[in-house]
């Protein structure tokens, strides 16, 4: 039996997109809190419209950081910009829930300081990056 390895597969893919994720950790700069903070990969999953990526953070929160997209390398790249405005000092957020909608998709991102915000597009990536916007 032959292994398929071209990583384009439902799971190659994902863990194409965990290993990057994982090779690219996510840490501040040198400041007295800087040890303590971070996230690394922690898990991907098929949902309605795409995937959710799931990084495992210390320090800025919340322990798990979500990210919605249309393919798992968006999903994982938006896991990533959540996790980067927290570890900069920015609200610390997490995709909470995602719908559809009249010609696409809302996505609700929960955050520690703002609450609840949402973001509309067409497709589930456009949608969380509006929601990211709003922060």
């Amino acid at each position: 039996m032959r292994a398929s390895g071209s990583g384009t597969g439902p799971t190659g893919g994902a863990l194409a997109v965990l290993g990057l994720v994982a090779a690219t950790t996510l840490a501040l700069p040198a400041t007295a809190n800087a040890a303590s903070a971070g996230c690394s990969a922690f898990m991907s999953s098929a949902v309605s419209g795409g995937y959710q990526a799931t990084l495992n953070c210390h320090g800025i929160g919340l322990s798990f950081i979500n990210g919605l997209g249309t393919t798992l390398t968006d999903a994982g790249t938006e896991a990533r910009a959540l996790a980067q405005i927290a570890l900069t000092g920015g609200d610390t957020c997490s995709a909470f829930t995602h719908t559809t909608v009249p010609g696409g998709y809302r996505v609700t991102l929960t955050c520690v300081h703002t609450g609840l915000v949402s973001g509309v597009g067409t497709t589930l990536t456009d949608a969380s990056r509006a929601a990211r916007a709003s922060i």
